[in-house]
């Protein structure tokens, strides 16, 4: 008889690395809050002033665990700090804790550096050196049932479809991995790069492919999959609606077009951002881990085994649809946020000049003018880096903007929502709601609430404050704005018509 995803999971020991990520956290809380696992295993490495067990510490207080340290606290107890780092040969896992991982089942591979801008040697180091580690320890697991592999949607950007399928790699990753040992000067390294890298519009998709070709070459060694999510943003239903996970990535840059600092995107009209819903993608990526499991009992398959979760079935906005639509419904003011520089709202263009205009006028020079004032108070300036770094995210980000990719959607939709109906797993309302503007609506507006009370730390007792706040900035931005018309109209009367 089939097992339920719970039954799957039920008292078994778990090893997580990238637990302390945005994709690792979520895992954790969903495991803990709907199976009965004995024990998770976190790889932590120390950081700063804080060792494995004070982070782990600190992992319990996330705001990703609210939910569950109010129904469930107990939970929390499962999870270990297991002292490593994926860049170390064996993880850095000393020997006593070795032995203490002896049980464990399954692994999740989640760590990995997601910069698009990060150094060819450190995204080798951590995205392929790191997944060769991992499937190393994993062969002296005396009771794998599954290595899962958290890979991207993108790994492929290549490609205008992409299928749940391996594509190759235009390197050996071995080869790759020998040229940080060969080449010891970061400066020639980093010169390289842009040949080694053809094909691929950064470092990160195209260490996580060659990752991709390391799960396939020990496929037939260890029972693994690959699970590649597209982009991953809030959650819809859980741990609450709307959760937003992390103020890096995307929710960065929804969080500061909020906050008034980010006024224009280059992106092309026409594009779809694939996007992976929070909590969608984690109960996909559990399902798609039995399914592996199953797939091997029957014997190791005749190809890497590959899942993806992409919205091009479900969701038939394009991106500037959904920011359009946030503003209209005025989504912006409903959860007012009181750390905000301006007015809320974005201008989306495809003409480099009128970005670059937009970019100078609205952004810059204020940002500009703000740190001057800032440095007259004896204030530390702030502004102007931001917008420096956020100028830099956009560019490296811009392969994405301007390219869409076609897809099969989510792999064995209909096998997924069949197991899960009637579950704790069961999200598929929320798949079959994806087309609703309504449902849009609702989900926009507790992603915003969700940014201001669990990323920008904003009690709701001060949302009434911000939305005054908000209105009178309104008022001076549009009485500012008819001044300069004025003074444009005025200018235009005597020069050429008085």
């Amino acid at each position: 008889m089939t097992q339920t995803l719970r039954e799957f999971f039920e008292d078994s020991e778990i090893f997580v690395t990238g637990g302390s990520g945005v994709v690792g956290k979520a895992l954790i809380e969903k495991l803990l809050r709907s199976t009965n696992v004995r024990r998770i295993y976190v790889l932590l490495r120390s950081r700063g002033q804080l060792n494995a067990e004070q982070r782990l510490a600190k992992l319990r207080d996330a705001k990703v665990f609210q939910v569950l340290r109010a129904q469930k606290p107990q939970e929390l107890n499962k999870l270990i700090a297991i002292p490593g780092d994926v860049s170390l040969p064996q993880l850095g896992i000393d020997p006593n804790h070795l032995k203490q991982l002896d049980q464990v089942s399954i692994v999740f591979h989640c760590a990995a550096t997601v910069r698009f801008d990060e150094p060819l040697r450190v995204a080798l180091q951590l995205n392929v050196g790191g997944t060769l580690e991992a499937l190393k320890f994993a062969e002296q697991l005396r009771h794998l049932r599954i290595f899962v592999h958290v890979s991207t949607f993108f790994s492929n950007p290549y490609l205008k479809r992409v299928e749940p399928k391996w594509y190759g790699s235009p390197m050996d990753w071995r080869l790759c991995l020998r040229l940080l040992d060969e080449i010891k000067d970061d400066n020639i390294l980093d010169t390289l790069t842009r040949k080694l890298i053809v094909g691929f519009p950064n470092t990160y998709t195209f260490t996580k492919n060659l990752a991709e070709s390391l799960i396939n070459d020990y496929r037939t060694r260890l029972p693994v999959i690959v699970y590649r999510p597209s982009i991953v943003l809030f959650a819809v239903r859980e741990p609450l609606p709307g959760f937003a996970p992390s103020l890096m990535g995307a929710m960065g840059l929804f969080s500061l077009v909020g906050a008034g600092l980010l006024k224009t995107v280059y992106i092309r009209r026409s594009v779809y951002l694939d996007i992976t819903p929070q909590d969608m993608g984690i109960i996909g990526m559990i399902y798609y881990t039995k399914c592996g499991y199953e797939a091997y009992r029957e014997g190791t398959p005749k190809e890497l085994l590959i899942y993806q979760t992409s919205s091009k079935t479900h969701i038939p906005y394009t991106f500037i649809q959904m920011a359009s639509h946030m503003d209209i419904k005025n989504l912006w003011y409903s959860a007012a946020f009181l750390k905000n520089l301006g007015v809320p709202g974005c201008h989306y263009t495809e003409n480099r000049f009128v970005y670059k205009f937009l970019f100078i006028t609205k952004q810059l020079l204020p940002a500009i003018l703000v740190d001057l004032l800032l440095r007259l108070f004896g204030r530390p300036p702030a502004l102007l880096a931001i917008q420096r770094k956020l100028y830099h995210t956009l560019e490296v980000m811009k392969p994405f903007l301007f390219n869409n990719y076609d897809s099969p959607g989510v792999t064995d939709f209909k096998g997924m929502i069949k197991e899960i109906k009637g579950t704790e797993f069961d999200i598929s309302y929320e798949y079959e709601s994806a087309h609703d503007k309504e449902r849009l609506t609702i989900a926009c507006k507790n992603m915003i609430q969700s940014i201001r009370h669990d990323l920008l730390n904003e009690d709701p007792s001060t949302l009434a404050r911000a939305q005054m706040i908000m209105r009178i900035k309104n008022a001076i931005y549009n009485a500012l704005r008819l001044y300069l018309l004025y003074k444009l109209l005025r200018w235009l009367w005597f020069h050429f018509l008085g």
